[in-house]
């Protein structure tokens, strides 16, 4: 079923979904199913699949077969991430087919992250997601969703600007809107408060993830430009020579900003699972 689909028909309930990564290492890809039966008995509305830093040919590939695996081996709606800067339109082409071959009817559609070595932007034939937002709904009948930034894009600090290319994403033929994780949630209103008077129709699903390990929380705060509320550096000082101490604060931590979310009428919860079933077990139960 299309996500966009299930938006449409969610009545006044939020729409919780989770999000995967295809383990690197290739025994622990054969042995994916064991984590995929746990995940179903949670009922998420959809999975989401990453395609993992870089963006590799061999990732994208486990990436279509794990969402695959998902829809037609454990009748769960899934959803594919697709990148585009280090690809040619055939490449996409060739993808997008595979994709609807395998009956998957969602993508994400992301520009990704620049290859570090060997790599020219500026000859690259997608420089933007909305760019490849376009060639889906040209060259395929899936639903499209695309990804928001609730503090800015990590290369933009102006909010104001992160909205306006939201609106070139929803005008391209984004359906769905899922947000990156956000550690306060006054950011996701803020920022939803701004969509929606740009002109934003589609729903917006904000994205949390619990923080588990203080290593974890550096590299989202390198990587993503997320901001640490001084109630989390608090639980981090406290709690990190204690593994427990903190997976058990960073999931009361995340819970209360779902309950928040969701009594706030939130169209959808976007679970950052880390491939940890009973993490995500624990916090739907917030919903």
């Amino acid at each position: 079923m299309k996500i966009s689909d299930k938006f449409k028909n969610r009545g006044g309930a939020p729409i919780v979904s989770v999000e995967i990564f295809p383990p690197k290492k290739e025994e622990a890809f054969q042995n994916v199913g064991l984590m995929l039966e746990k995940f179903k008995t949670l009922g998420p509305a959809y999975i989401s699949v990453t395609c993992g830093a870089g963006g590799s040919a061999n990732r994208r590939n486990k990436t279509i077969e794990l969402a695959s695996m998902i829809k037609n081996k454990f009748s769960i709606d899934s959803m594919a991430h697709l990148t585009c800067i280090a690809s040619t339109a055939a490449s996409i082409e060739s993808e997008l087919k595979e994709i609807e071959k395998s009956g998957i009817e969602n993508v994400l559609a992301l520009r990704g992250d620049i290859p570090k070595e060997g790599f020219d932007p500026s000859k690259s034939e997608y420089s933007y997601a909305s760019e490849l937002i376009e060639k889906i709904k040209a060259e395929s009948g899936l639903c499209v969703a695309a990804a928001a930034y609730p503090e800015g894009h990590i290369e933009c600090d102006d909010l104001d600007e992160s909205i306006e290319v939201l609106k070139i994403k929803q005008d391209a033929g984004a359906e769905v809107f899922v947000s990156q994780l956000f550690f306060s949630n006054e950011y996701f209103y803020k920022f939803l408060d701004k969509a929606v008077k740009a002109g934003i129709t589609v729903p917006i699903t904000p994205g949390i993830m619990p923080m588990m390990t203080k290593s974890q929380i550096s590299n989202m705060i390198f990587t993503c430009g997320a901001s640490l509320p001084a109630a989390m550096i608090r639980l981090l000082n406290k709690y990190e020579n204690s593994h427990d101490d903190l997976l058990k604060a960073g999931i009361e931590y995340a819970g209360a900003q779902i309950s928040d979310l969701t009594k706030n009428g939130a169209a959808g919860i976007h679970i950052y699972s880390m491939n940890k079933p009973e993490v995500a077990a624990r916090l739907m139960e917030y919903v």
